[in-house]
């Protein structure tokens, strides 16, 4: 019980580590629209994972954590288990909240597991595959492929414009 304040202090820097990137990955987003453009609305959309699947992720992560301080009190294997486990932890917190798909036009951006954004023309989609519980695989004409997450907010606007693409696969 004496691990549970550095714990929690680690879960708090885990979750400010999220909202930094989080505030990293939003600033050129404050762009100011042109208002001269063409003013018809653009298909444009933006989707993140879910608010529940995301405090699911941080729930658990945080109920793992002190399992394992608990167990590295009485073992040295658990206490080397629980240091390794920490880093993945982050990375899938990390993850999970940062994780975002845009949707333009055609035009699919999907972030990566290296928190990059990689964009597919739809009209080029030729299978969508639901290997992996809880995630689509997107394969494209050029031999590439993009993995989106299935828990995501606007879920029905992101799988009506993946069933336009449905003639092109």
């Amino acid at each position: 019980m004496e691990q549970v304040l550095p714990i929690l202090l680690l879960a708090l820097a885990i979750a400010l580590f999220v909202v930094l990137i989080r505030m990293h990955a939003r600033l050129p987003q404050f762009d100011l629209p042109d208002l001269a453009a063409d003013r018809a609305p653009p298909r444009h959309s933006e989707h993140g994972v879910t608010i529940p699947v995301r405090l699911a992720t941080a729930l658990v992560t945080l109920v793992i954590l002190l399992k394992m301080s608990e167990l590295a009190q009485q073992s040295q294997t658990a206490l080397i288990w629980g240091g390794m486990l920490v880093p993945v932890l982050a990375y899938l917190n990390a993850y999970c909240w940062q994780f975002r798909a845009v949707l333009e036009g055609s035009d699919l951006s999907v972030m990566t597991p290296w928190f990059r954004l990689d964009t597919h023309d739809l009209t080029r989609l030729i299978a969508l595959d639901e290997d992996i519980p809880g995630t689509y695989r997107l394969r494209f004409q050029d031999g590439t492929s993009a993995w989106l997450l299935r828990y995501v907010n606007g879920h029905d606007t992101l799988r009506h414009a993946l069933d336009e693409a449905q003639p092109y696969y």
